[in-house]
C-alpha cells in the first residue's frame, strides 16, 4: 500500500517537474553556490573560499572570516564620510533595492587606507569570487554610476596588467585618474552603464554582479583583434565528404612536428585566436595569457559560473581553458610559450604553470563549436600527409646540406686567402 502511495506521489512530482520550463530562455543568472561536484573536488575548495572578506549572503557570518567585517565597516564609516551621505538614506535605498540613484557628492580623489598591503590583496581576490558577490542594483545603487565605471577600469585593467603588490596599492588612484581621462575625451559623462555585446547574449542587460562584469570585459569584443574568431555556423571542409568529428593532434610538439608555428596575438581577449595556412609552414596565433598566483582561483571560478544551471551561455570561458588544456601537456611546452611571449610567467617554474593547466582544465564542459574552424583547419592540416613529409624533409636534409655548403664554403674561403705553395714538392 505505502508503496503503491509512493508511486503515485513520484509521478505527480514528475508531471509537475514536466510542466515547469527547465531552462528558460531568459534565464539570467543569479547568486548562487559552485556546483558540489566542482567544490568536492581535492584541493580545489580554496579556490571557491573567500580568505579576507564575505560580500554576499553565502559565506555570511562564516567565523573564519571575522576580521573582515571590521574592515568592512571601516569603509563603509570612510565612504560615508567623504560622499556626504546620510547612513539612514543610505540604508533605505539598499533595502529598496530598486532606484537608480544619482551621485549626491563629488568624487573625491581616494585617500590612504588603513590596510596592509597583503590584506588588500586578498580582499580584491575575494570580491571576484562567484560566492562572494553582492547584486548589481546594490553596488549601482549606494554607488551611484561612477561607482560602477571606476569598478569597469579596475576590472578592465586588471585582465592586462600583471598581478604585483605595487600595482594594487596604486590600483584605485589610476582608475580615478583614467575616468577623469575618459571625461575629458567626451566618454562617460552622463554615462551610468556600460553595454557589452556578446554574441548570443544579451547585448543590453547590466551586470548581474561584479563577477558577471568581470566575464563580460574578458570577453568584450572591443578588445579583440580578429572580430569572427568561431566561424560556428559555417560548414568548414576541403572536401565534400570529409567529416571531421576527432581532432587527432595532442599538444604543441605534436603541431611542430608538421610545420604550425606559434605567434602573439599581443593582446588578452579569448577571441583573439586563430590559425592561418601557408603553402609549407602554418601559423597559429594565440592570445596573451598572463600567470600569477591568483590565475586558478580565477579561471576555477569563471568556469564554475558558466556551468552553473540558471546561467545560459556558450562556455567561452570553458572552451578557451580546454583548448589551451590541450596545448600544454608539459613544461617544455610552457617554455615555448613563453618564449613567444604568450604565456607571460609571474608564477614561478614551467613545471607549475603544466600543473595549472592541468587543474584548470579538469572536467571541463567546453562549447565544441567554440574555436570549432580553428580545430578544424589545425586538424586539416595535421592530418596532410603530404606537407607533413615536406616539412620534415625540409628540417632534417634542409638542415644537414645547409651545414655541408657552409663547410664547404668555409675550407674554400681558408684556400683562398692561404693557397698552397707551388714549390714542386
Amino acid at each position: 500500500m505505502s508503496s503503491q502511495t509512493t508511486l503515485e506521489e513520484n509521478i505527480v512530482e514528475l508531471h509537475r517537474y514536466i510542466d515547469i520550463d527547465q531552462t528558460p530562455q531568459n534565464s539570467r543568472p543569479k547568486i548562487q553556490r559552485v556546483p558540489q561536484y566542482l567544490r568536492n573536488r581535492t584541493k580545489f575548495e580554496e579556490h571557491y573560499t573567500p580568505k579576507l572578506v564575505s560580500i554576499g549572503p553565502i559565506h555570511h557570518d562564516n567565523p573564519k572570516l571575522k576580521i573582515g567585517e571590521k574592515y568592512k565597516l571601516m569603509w563603509a564609516a570612510k565612504y560615508i564620510k567623504n560622499t556626504g551621505r546620510i547612513k539612514k538614506d543610505l540604508h533605505k535605498k539598499i533595502v529598496d533595492n530598486i532606484d537608480e540613484l544619482k551621485e549626491k557628492a563629488k568624487l573625491h580623489e581616494p585617500g590612504q587606507m588603513n590596510i596592509k598591503v597583503d590584506k588588500l590583496v586578498l580582499v580584491m581576490m575575494d570580491v571576484l569570487l562567484l560566492e562572494n558577490q553582492l547584486p548589481y542594483i546594490i553596488i549601482r545603487g549606494t554607488g551611484g554610476g561612477e561607482t560602477f565605471k571606476r569598478l569597469a577600469i579596475w576590472l578592465d585593467s586588471k585582465g592586462k596588467e600583471q598581478h604585483s603588490t605595487v600595482l594594487i596599492t596604486n590600483e584605485l588612484e589610476t582608475s580615478s585618474k583614467k575616468e577623469k581621462e575618459m571625461v575629458s575625451k567626451g566618454k562617460g559623462e552622463g554615462e551610468h552603464s556600460v553595454s557589452i555585446p556578446l554574441p548570443s547574449e544579451s547585448q543590453s542587460e547590466t551586470p548581474t554582479h561584479l563577477f558577471d562584469l568581470q566575464r563580460k570585459l574578458i570577453l568584450n569584443p572591443s578588445n579583440s583583434k580578429i572580430r569572427e574568431y568561431e566561424a560556428s555556423k559555417e560548414k568548414w571542409s576541403k572536401s565534400p565528404n570529409e567529416s571531421i568529428s576527432i581532432m587527432t593532434y595532442r599538444s604543441i610538439q605534436d603541431l611542430r612536428k608538421v610545420g604550425i608555428r606559434l605567434k602573439s596575438s599581443m593582446t588578452r581577449s579569448p577571441r583573439d585566436l586563430d590559425f592561418s595556412e601557408g603553402w609549407l609552414i602554418a601559423k597559429l596565433t594565440l592570445p596573451e595569457i598572463v600567470v600569477d598566483d591568483s590565475s586558478a582561483t580565477t579561471y576555477l571560478n569563471l568556469i564554475a559560473y558558466e556551468m552553473c544551471p540558471d546561467f545560459k551561455n556558450n562556455y567561452r570561458i570553458c572552451s578557451f581553458a580546454a583548448f589551451m588544456d590541450s596545448l600544454i601537456d608539459h613544461p617544455e611546452v610552457v617554455k615555448l610559450l613563453r618564449s613567444k611571449e604568450i604565456l607571460l610567467n609571474s608564477l614561478g617554474s614551467d613545471e607549475e604553470i603544466a600543473d595549472l593547466f592541468k587543474i584548470i582544465g579538469t572536467d571541463l564542459i567546453p562549447n565544441t563549436e567554440t574555436y570549432f574552424r580553428v580545430r578544424a583547419k589545425i586538424d586539416y592540416h595535421y592530418r596532410n600527409k603530404c606537407k607533413t613529409w615536406i616539412v620534415l624533409g625540409y628540417y632534417t636534409y634542409f638542415s644537414i646540406a645547409a651545414f655541408i655548403a657552409l663547410a664547404l664554403t668555409f675550407i674554400q674561403t681558408v684556400f683562398a686567402i692561404h693557397p698552397a705553395s707551388n714549390n714542386g714538392c
